[in-house]
């Protein structure tokens, strides 16, 4: 079933592939026309300039994920073959379903705040102290369930955080997902109030870039502290098959569409047209390189990029990579160093705002992704997520 939805999905896509190509092409050839008026020597550093980001950066994010795919993503597949007994190549219809099932946990609201303001300690008492109030339905600050004609989905608006205070949007389903949904909205809210508080209003939003580094750090931080109070291997599993998941979507899988993206921009910069031919080739090249050899495409899984609207922005979507591993770089020092870390990181960035720019912020808070170190960190730790996995699965399962 898994199969002919795929197939159904992509044979549809296919059937648009040059008027979805033409529209990409004229999108990259805006980008074109503001590289030239504006003498910048690429698309890339015209998109990059105004956050004061260095294509150096980009291209490190994407040559770091790159020399190290065999120990990483290459194991992933191999693992998640092993645990569906899958003997052949893992394919596009059994890479997205569950690898554990009948573990879910159901958790209440009040659990899954309790949960939150516990796990979050490390943090310090003033920033769980704003969680607790922020959380707390009565305050305002969430509207936690859905509703008839709310929107689906959670988003967290601080645009009035200066003067009232953040709002978050919620639908919680009590499940695991909203838990940490929870922890990473809320991770947005306060970056919100903290910046708008401690800024003037010229420099208290804080810029694209830095966008997900609170929200994924809260959900980290979270983690880490539910598998050393979880017993349960069944449960366990379930959290380090979280960890993976999210690395491998929010990580992995944007440093594909970075690199995609980043590949056929210089295509077009050489003064070339992009056909669906060369975008289809591209992506699909891409696709077996990070997902290795035991990973086999379909006969129109190649056209996915057709149906990824990011690419349509502006080199958008790496700022997912860079945000997780910067969040993970800092969850990790906070659970190691605890309050010390946590303080720089809240007087570091969260209350910089845009004051400097995001690069500086991020290396005030303890993260500098001008080198290799927290992508490699992140990269650790998704290695040994996968060797914690896979032992205790086989530890429970297997024998």
């Amino acid at each position: 079933m898994r199969r002919q939805a795929s197939d159904a999905f992509f044979t549809t896509f296919r059937q648009y592939e040059n008027t979805l190509a033409a529209t990409l092409d004229g999108v990259v050839k805006s980008h074109l026309l503001t590289k030239e008026l504006r003498g910048y020597d690429s698309c890339l550093e015209a998109a990059l300039k105004g956050d004061n980001i260095s294509t150096a950066t980009y291209r490190m994010l994407i040559d770091t994920i790159n020399a190290n795919l065999a120990r990483t993503m290459h194991k992933y597949v191999d693992l998640r073959r092993k645990v569906m007994g899958i003997e052949g190549p893992l394919t596009f219809p059994n890479l997205y379903n569950p690898m554990l099932e009948d573990v879910e946990v159901a958790y209440t609201y009040e659990q899954g705040r309790d949960l939150i303001l516990k796990g979050l300690a490390p943090m310090g008492k003033e920033y769980v102290g704003l969680l607790a109030k922020g959380t707390d339905p009565a305050s305002g600050w969430i509207d936690v369930f859905p509703n008839q004609a709310k929107r689906t989905g959670a988003y967290s608006s601080g645009i009035v955080a200066r003067d009232i205070h953040p709002f978050v949007l919620h639908n919680f389903d009590n499940t695991l997902d909203a838990v940490f949904t929870t922890a990473h909205e809320f991770g947005h809210a306060l970056h919100s109030y903290y910046s708008s508080k401690y800024q003037p209003p010229v420099y208290s939003d804080y810029t694209t870039f830095l966008a997900e580094v609170a929200s994924t750090c809260n959900e980290e931080v979270l983690l880490s502290y539910m598998l050393k109070q979880e017993k349960d291997p069944e449960r366990i599993l379930m959290l380090l098959n979280e960890r993976l998941e999210k690395i491998r979507l929010t990580i992995f899988r944007q440093t594909l569409f970075a690199e995609f993206e980043l590949r056929y921009h210089e295509y077009a910069e050489g003064d070339e047209t992009l056909t669906a031919d060369y975008l289809n080739g591209l992506y699909k090249e891409l696709i077996q390189k990070y997902y290795g050899p035991n990973y086999e495409l379909g006969p129109n899984d190649e056209v996915e990029w057709a149906f990824i609207p990011h690419f349509n922005y502006n080199f958008y979507v790496f700022t997912y990579a860079t945000g997780l591993t910067s969040g993970i770089s800092l969850a990790q020092q906070i659970m190691a160093k605890g309050e010390p870390a946590a303080t720089r990181y809240i007087d570091g960035m969260l209350k910089g705002g845009s004051s400097a720019p995001p690069l500086t912020l991020l290396k005030n808070a303890g993260v500098d992704l001008e080198t290799s170190a927290p992508i490699l960190t992140m990269l650790d730790l998704f290695e040994k997520t996968i060797a914690d996995f896979d032992a205790l699965w086989t530890k429970t399962y297997a024998q």
